[in-house]
């Protein structure tokens, strides 16, 4: 295996800058228009900075209302005045108050101040799974771990669909994990499907996760989204990009094709090439995820989580051996606690600890 370049993954960090079009690196590398202690909508007073957004800041926020710390995304100022920008804001306070699932994040409301429209989320430390990567050997995971982090970030689009949008920006950069399980965040490019397949719409989302019709404006469908996690599974089980020797220029390419690979008529290197460990049928799997025709893919996110569920290696389970599975005819009764129950923040003991570190 030719060794890996060494290179910083500028593309995917977590929700890339508005002013200059570089990626955040970090709080008190840019400004902010609220300082810590500055008021938000009366009763959210800002007491950190936490990342520049597409069209707004994100802030931690403590709220006298919720007695807690949230999240809180607001609009950039430079967009007051932008209809589209207002409307993509408002439209994903709506989504986050349609969903309800564990692994996508939680919504508390919203509001609106000084003329600029905000939304309010639980506030999830981190790290996120880029973060993640970035810490492991190699930016890759156990191929148990990946295939049940690939569980859960499908369940989230699933439930998704199931309300019928699509998400359209997945990467590690925008899964974060609570409580060892990875979930979904910014939900700013999510679209009903039934607009994005009947009509053209702008090209949003990052690079390397982008499906070849994205990428070139067409109208879109669930396997758009399907073909995103086959990317994010194909980086947890290989630390690369599909395509990444393009990225990195050891292999040329020309025009579009030299910044979105994903348009040549030419799959993506097998992961397999990369890690040994990976059984034919996983490998048979992201390939099939990754087609650059959606029509064969899989039919639907339910049925790519079936056959990811075979991919388990055995004896691993969606849950790890030793913990105690309550079962029971009747309800248990009010504040009774069952055996083993009280260890359910460990309901997923990846290796060594390694989401709980």
């Amino acid at each position: 295996m030719p060794p890996r370049p060494s290179r910083p993954r500028s593309l995917g960090i977590q929700t890339g800058g508005i002013d200059e079009g570089a990626p955040y690196r970090g709080p008190g590398r840019r400004s902010f228009p609220y300082r810590v202690g500055d008021r938000i909508g009366g009763g959210l007073t800002v007491i950190g900075h936490l990342a520049h957004g597409r069209l707004g800041h994100i802030y931690q926020v403590w709220s006298a209302e919720w007695w807690c710390a949230l999240t809180c995304k607001i609009l950039s100022p430079k967009y007051r005045d932008d209809g589209a920008a207002i409307a993509t804001l408002r439209k994903e306070l709506e989504i986050i108050g349609e969903l309800s699932h564990p692994n996508l994040i939680r919504g508390f409301g919203g509001g609106e101040h000084d003329g600029l429209p905000y939304l309010l989320m639980e506030y999830v430390a981190g790290p996120s799974l880029f973060d993640l990567l970035e810490g492991r050997p190699g930016r890759k995971l156990s191929i148990s771990d990946a295939v049940r982090t690939a569980l859960h970030i499908g369940a989230a689009l699933n439930h998704l669909h199931s309300y019928g949008y699509l998400y359209l920006d997945l990467k590690p950069a925008n899964l974060m994990v609570r409580n060892r399980l990875p979930v979904l965040i910014d939900f700013d490019t999510a679209r009903p499907v039934e607009l994005a397949a009947a009509e053209d719409i702008p090209r949003l989302g990052t690079g390397p996760y982008m499906a070849p019709e994205q990428v070139r404006g067409e109208r879109l469908s669930f396997a758009t989204d399907q073909y995103g996690l086959g990317a994010v599974l194909y980086e947890m089980v290989t630390g690369r990009w599909p395509y990444e020797a393009v990225y990195t220029g050891e292999e040329p390419r020309s025009g579009d094709e030299k910044e979105y690979p994903q348009l040549a008529d030419q799959p993506p290197t097998p992961p397999s090439n990369w890690n040994p460990e990976i059984s034919e049928g996983l490998d048979e799997l992201i390939m099939r995820a990754l087609a650059s025709d959606p029509g064969e893919r899989y039919p639907s996110l339910h049925a790519f989580l079936l056959a990811l569920a075979v991919q388990l290696p055995d004896p691993v389970a969606l849950w790890p051996e030793g913990v105690i599975v309550e079962r029971r005819r009747a309800p248990r009764q009010q504040g009774a606690r069952a055996d083993g129950l009280e260890g359910l923040s460990d309901y997923y003991e990846y290796d060594k600890g390694l989401l709980g570190a």
